[in-house]
């Protein structure tokens, strides 16, 4: 038995086939030709690191005395001005140029620091004075220091502290990030506690 029994099936079914070959052949043909598509992967962002920071505490003769945070290797200027330094500010005691360290204090002094001290009381011009009291009087008095404000000018004027000792403490202070106490002092070579009492009346940390 013949599968199709009439010519025009024959030629129906062949046709069919061709029409499904030729509709093969066009969508590989269209396949090949076309473009292959990129796909890019964004890589993952990594997360910003924080800047390092460092908290200083800023006091004195300024009009916002408070604790600030400043970026990492900011300079003594920069905590004084968001402090706001007032009008009578002696901002030359101060190294204006040095580092800040974390946990620093700044300390502002002002002009008008001496105006509480009390002058020492002089003999009257007819009193007669002795050689070693004519010296007492008329020696100035050191001013107060502060250690960790202090340049080297400020504690050569310190009794017994020349400028070898006032380096070795500007070192040991830079050492420790600052003085928490007048005694850290005695872990300065050259000073003990004959040349700490010399000193006390006239330092702070």
């Amino acid at each position: 038995m013949e599968l199709w029994e009439h010519p025009a099936e024959r030629y129906i079914a062949l046709g069919s086939l061709v029409v499904i070959a030729v509709s093969l052949a066009i969508l590989a043909g269209k396949r090949l030709t076309e473009p292959a598509t990129l796909i890019l992967e964004t890589p993952p962002q990594k997360p910003e690191t924080s800047r390092p920071v460092l908290k200083v505490h800023v006091k004195g003769a300024v009009q916002r005395p408070s604790v600030y945070t400043l970026p990492f290797g900011s300079r003594v200027i920069d905590a004084v001005q968001k402090a706001q330094p007032l009008p009578d500010a002696d901002l030359n005691a101060l190294n204006l140029a040095g580092f800040l360290e974390d946990g620093q204090e700044v300390i502002v002094p002002s002009k008008n620091r001496l105006a509480s001290i009390p002058s020492l009381a002089l003999p009257s011009p007819t009193t007669s004075l002795s050689p070693s009291q004519v010296k007492r009087s008329t020696k100035p008095q050191p001013k107060i220091v502060h250690l960790n404000t202090a340049t080297e000018a400020d504690l050569i004027q310190l009794p017994g502290i020349g400028p070898v000792l006032a380096r070795r403490i500007i070192e040991y202070r830079r050492q420790i990030g600052g003085f928490k106490s007048v005694e850290q002092l005695l872990e300065v070579k050259g000073i003990g506690e004959k040349k700490l009492e010399q000193i006390r009346p006239y330092v702070r940390p």
